[in-house]
C-alpha cells in the first residue's frame, strides 16, 4: 500500500473490546488488541509521506445476528437492537466505495460505549447489571448446554 501510495485497511473488531464481558475474556481481548492495532497502524500511516492517500476504517459493532452469538438475549431491542452482518458490510463498503477513513460503530449504543468507562464506578456496575452484558454468556450456555472458558 505504501509503493502504491492508496488503499483501504479495515480492521474489524467489536463493541466488546471497549467494554469486555463476563465468560467472553479471549473474546474481548483480541478485539481489544484490534482496536490498539487499528490506532498504531493509523499513527503509523500519517508518519508516512506517501500514506495521506491509505484510508482506515475501525469497525465496532454491537451484538449481531450470527452462529456465535444465536439465542442471546438482550435487555432491550429497542436500545440495545441486534444487527444484521450485511448491515455493517453495507456501512463499510459505503466508507471504502467513497475513499473515505472512518468508523462503522452500529447499532447507535456502539458509538457512545467508550462513554461507560468515564463514568464512576457504581454507576459503571449498574449500567452493566442493567444491561446483561456480565450475564447473557451464562444463560446462553445454559440454554445450548455449552461450557463457558475457563478462568
Amino acid at each position: 500500500m505504501l509503493r502504491e501510495s492508496r488503499g483501504t485497511i479495515v480492521t474489524v473488531s467489536s463493541v466488546l473490546g471497549h467494554l469486555g464481558a463476563a465468560n467472553l475474556s479471549a473474546y474481548s481481548a483480541s478485539k481489544a488488541a484490534l482496536l490498539a492495532l487499528h490506532a498504531s497502524l493509523r499513527a503509523e500511516i500519517a508518519q508516512q509521506p506517501n500514506g495521506s492517500d491509505i484510508k482506515t476504517i475501525l469497525v465496532t459493532p454491537g451484538q449481531m445476528s450470527t452462529k456465535m452469538f444465536a439465542g442471546l438475549k438482550t435487555p432491550s431491542n429497542f436500545l440495545a437492537p441486534v444487527i444484521a452482518p450485511v448491515d455493517v458490510a453495507k456501512e463499510i463498503i459505503r466508507l471504502v466505495e467513497g475513499g473515505e477513513s472512518g468508523e462503522v460503530a452500529v447499532p447507535l449504543y456502539s458509538r457512545w460505549v467508550q462513554v461507560l468507562g468515564c463514568l464512576p464506578v457504581g454507576l459503571q456496575v449498574l449500567i452493566r447489571r442493567w444491561s446483561g452484558v456480565d450475564t447473557a454468556m451464562v444463560e446462553l450456555a445454559k440454554s445450548q448446554k455449552v461450557v463457558l472458558e475457563k478462568k
